[in-house]
């Protein structure tokens, strides 16, 4: 599996305002590897009991709380209408209908 290094963010001022900017490298391997899921196995884990739905990176998690989409608490069908919606369906790693 390929690793992703943790989210890195740096404070910034523009007059005086100070705001933070958040920054991942997300790894065309590590996109790659989620669309071979999503195509090979369509999110069925190995022992067959579960589906991978996504893989959503710190940094996009962070994202979407700002935006009011809590991706420990919100349901499956907000958070891949949200991904879906911001052009980040490459986080998606099966096809399944909810």
């Amino acid at each position: 599996m390929t690793k992703i290094i943790d989210s890195d963010f740096t404070i910034k001022q523009e007059g005086d305002d100070l705001f933070r900017v958040t920054k991942q490298n997300i790894p065309a391997s590590f996109l790659k590897q989620l669309h071979d899921e999503k195509h090979e196995s369509n999110g069925v884990t190995a022992s067959g009991e579960m589906v991978k739905l996504a893989s959503i990176p710190v940094a996009v998690v962070e994202h979407m709380q700002r935006e009011g989409i809590d991706v420990y608490k919100a349901p499956i069908k907000d958070i891949i209408k949200w991904l879906r919606n911001h052009d980040m369906d490459g986080f998606l790693t099966s096809t399944k209908r909810l």
